[in-house]
């Protein structure tokens, strides 16, 4: 059985559906929740009294009771899940930088193994910027970035949304196309964490946690900017072989040169 978390009820599930009809059509042990609420908060009804990390499955059923006391996680606990995978939004457009970031780091680290804790993965500023490309592949996704003003939740969906190629999230439902998303922003992590825009010699360079790092150093701190990089795609690149996404690519353009 395998635990999916997201941030928000509107536009993660959906998403995730169309990547499961395409990666995992035959997946029947997959569990699928909603926090509803951002990764401060998160972080914040996982802290017990003692100022350690509770039980994330007794934490979400208990949220669930406000919003969705029907829920198929109630059947279970969390030793029933071999895996738990969440998905929650940066999102550091307003308060206090400092500590904001430190939760987020103590989350990376303390969900950084699926098969124990779980493992998060972050999208930055939040999950809308799965829209934020030109027509695939983009040859300048490399370069996009936002300003923690105009990271502002509506300001940037808005934004994403005029900015994108296509019209709304049907181009989510062609498996090429997100072989594209992915190979952008894995390739732009790479760029982000190794300062080479190409594919990582390992996946371990472009992890959750380089990545963030990466993000405050040469981005966040400096120049209280962020680039844009969904979660979505990074996990479809540590989930399956390597060599998936990468020989894709490599065959197209073995079959340009013939």
């Amino acid at each position: 059985m395998i635990l999916f978390i997201f941030e928000g009820a509107k536009y993660e599930p959906p998403l995730y559906d169309d990547i499961k009809a395409l990666f995992f059509p035959h997946a029947t042990d997959q569990i699928i929740c909603s926090f509803c609420s951002s990764i401060y908060t998160f972080y914040k009804r996982l802290k017990d009294e003692f100022g350690e990390f509770a039980d994330v499955v007794d934490v979400l059923k208990t949220e669930l009771e406000k919003t969705d006391s029907e829920n198929k996680l109630f059947k279970y606990k969390s030793s029933d899940f071999e895996a738990v995978y969440l998905f929650f939004d940066y999102d550091f457009y307003r308060g206090d930088l400092e500590t904001k970031n430190a939760q987020v780091r103590e989350l990376l680290e303390y969900f950084n193994e699926e098969t124990d804790n779980g493992r998060l993965y972050v999208s930055y500023p939040m999950i809308e910027s799965i829209q934020y490309t030109k027509e695939l592949p983009d040859s300048q996704f490399h370069t996009y970035a936002v300003k923690r003003e105009d990271s502002v939740g509506e300001k940037f969906k808005k934004a994403a949304r005029r900015f994108c190629a296509y019209d709304g999230y049907a181009f989510l439902k062609d498996a090429e196309n997100w072989r594209g998303l992915v190979e952008q922003h894995v390739m732009k992590a790479n760029l982000l964490t190794k300062d080479v825009h190409d594919w990582p010699l390992v996946k371990d360079d472009v992890a959750q946690m380089p990545l963030f790092e990466a993000q405050l150093e040469k981005h966040v701190l400096s120049n209280d900017e962020v680039v844009i990089l969904n979660a979505f795609p990074m996990f479809l690149y540590e989930y399956f072989p390597k060599d998936k996404f990468e020989k894709a690519e490599e065959q197209e353009i073995e079959e340009e040169d013939a």
